[in-house]
């Protein structure tokens, strides 16, 4: 087992990619806090891993990680039941409208960026001062997105959420590198909850039609679990010399 031992705490652990990184990592033997607002999807999900006989066992935590406190509970909750720490998944994440800036709703800006930006910052520096005080040399795996290394692959709001993670992971490569690891996935286009119809349906016309342009060459789009997969390995020590990596997951969409 990849994870025997290891404590890791996953947010946005309710649907897609959490979902399957959380259940992957118990089956590899992990204990899991499930971070997210939807508790009935966590008890549901705490409840599949051990009716599938999990080495590692699920926890929920009910919560909004774009509260700093939030951020600081969760992480005080898995030392409190498991007594350490070491895996932080940074995976909840909302997107936007595909919006081009002269469309760019205030509202929309302040909650997605409270959401993919502050949430994973407050986490990391939970995480980072954690490790720093039990010695732990922990994992940090940030799920971003190509749009954090592209222009035309959403609307702008998302497209500059993902670029300021990225800084975030990078810097925290670099200024922690002997306590910890940090990297991130950039996925392209994942089957979840996030590309449902409704989601299009919504959609600036004018940024849905820029974005579609630079996506003209068609890639197969991820499952969840092919995401969960690149986390458990950055997570592992099977990673154990990567630190401060962009881990592009896009079927080769930004080769084009």
């Amino acid at each position: 087992m990849k994870l025997e031992n290891k404590v890791a705490v996953i947010t946005g652990a309710s649907s897609g990619v959490g979902r399957e990184t959380a259940l992957l990592f118990a089956k590899e033997g992990c204990n899991v806090v499930a971070v997210a607002r939807r508790e009935e999807r966590l008890i549901a999900l705490a409840k599949e891993a051990e009716e599938k006989g999990y080495k590692g066992k699920i926890l929920p935590f009910k919560g909004d990680i774009s509260l700093e406190e939030v951020n600081f509970k969760m992480i005080d909750f898995a030392i409190e039941k498991f007594g350490h720490f070491d895996i932080l998944i940074n995976n909840a994440g909302l997107m936007d409208n595909f919006a081009p800036v002269d469309e760019l709703d205030s509202e929309l800006l302040k909650k997605l960026m409270a959401v993919d930006v502050y949430g994973p910052a407050f986490a990391t520096k939970k995480a980072t001062q954690e490790f720093i005080k039990s010695g732990v040399k922990g994992s940090i795996v940030t799920i971003a997105s190509i749009a954090g290394i592209c222009g035309g692959k959403s609307g702008c709001a998302y497209t500059m959420a993902k670029h300021a993670v990225l800084g975030l992971v990078k810097n925290t490569a670099f200024n922690y590198r002997s306590q910890l690891r940090c990297n991130a996935i950039c996925p392209g286009g994942i089957a979840t909850e996030m590309v449902s119809p409704e989601t299009f349906a919504n959609a600036s016309q004018k940024g849905l039609a820029s974005v579609m342009l630079a996506n003209q060459f068609q890639t197969p789009m991820a499952t969840p679990l092919q995401i969960a997969e690149v986390a458990l390995f950055l997570a592992s020590d099977d990673a154990s010399i990567v630190n401060g990596a962009i881990v592009t997951a896009d079927s080769g969409l930004t080769t084009f």
